[in-house]
């Protein structure tokens, strides 16, 4: 090889070497941008993924809670059922209350001593445990006298230890009876006239509000 060529190619190879450098660090930079790429995308999945674990349990939990309120415990659903066993005994007896108040009438009497005569459709029997031919009886110890006390506190709201029997006697027949009654303080003073009712028991059919106690037995 003579010197010229000599020289021409040493001249030549750090050229190429430039180039090849040049390509190298392309392609360096190629393969950067494309790990940065990667990293970058790896990194935001990892985070996606990470969020999306995160607010799993949140929508669980707000679930469980959702279906804690709409699936009561047994106590609540026994306390409901309580609750509305207690509305329908209130219901029934509200409708019971405001049914006596539709059948009672009260009226006035010619008489002096009576305030108001009460009567009501709905007056039950007061039940009774005599079996038989029914006689009654005016014996302070005997069955017929305490279902006529009976009667007379059912229809008065006069308990017997805070009755004054003044008088019970006949009110026409044997199967009729009436008492004359007041508490022990006189401030509440009745008289009640009752029926017998066979295998049913006595009966109120009528109540006089007295304004005084004389002459009204």
């Amino acid at each position: 090889m003579s010197e010229r060529q000599t020289r021409s190619s040493r001249h030549l190879q750090p050229s190429r070497n430039k180039k090849l450098d040049k390509l190298l660090n392309v392609l360096i930079g190629i393969v950067v941008i494309l790990i940065i790429i990667t990293a970058t995308f790896v990194f935001k999945w990892q985070d996606d993924a990470g969020k999306a674990e995160k607010n799993e349990p949140k929508q669980e939990q707000k679930n469980d809670k959702e279906n804690v309120k709409e699936k009561p415990s047994k106590e609540q659903k026994n306390d409901e059922s309580a609750q509305e066993e207690k509305s329908a005994k209130e219901g029934s007896t509200d409708g019971t209350q405001t049914s006596e108040r539709d059948a009672t009438t009260e009226s006035t009497s010619d008489n002096p001593i009576v305030d108001k005569v009460i009567t009501n459709k709905n007056w039950e029997p007061t039940p009774t445990t005599q079996t038989g031919q029914h006689v009654s009886s005016y014996d302070g110890k005997s069955v017929d006298w305490a279902e006529k006390v009976a009667t007379v506190t059912a229809v008065t709201g006069i308990e017997k230890d805070n009755m004054i029997i003044w008088r019970m006697g006949n009110n026409g027949s044997a199967n009729s009876a009436i008492a004359t009654v007041s508490t022990k303080d006189k401030t509440k003073m009745y008289r009640v006239s009752m029926e017998w009712v066979d295998n049913e028991g006595w009966t109120p059919v009528k109540l006089e509000q007295l304004k005084t106690l004389n002459g009204a037995y």
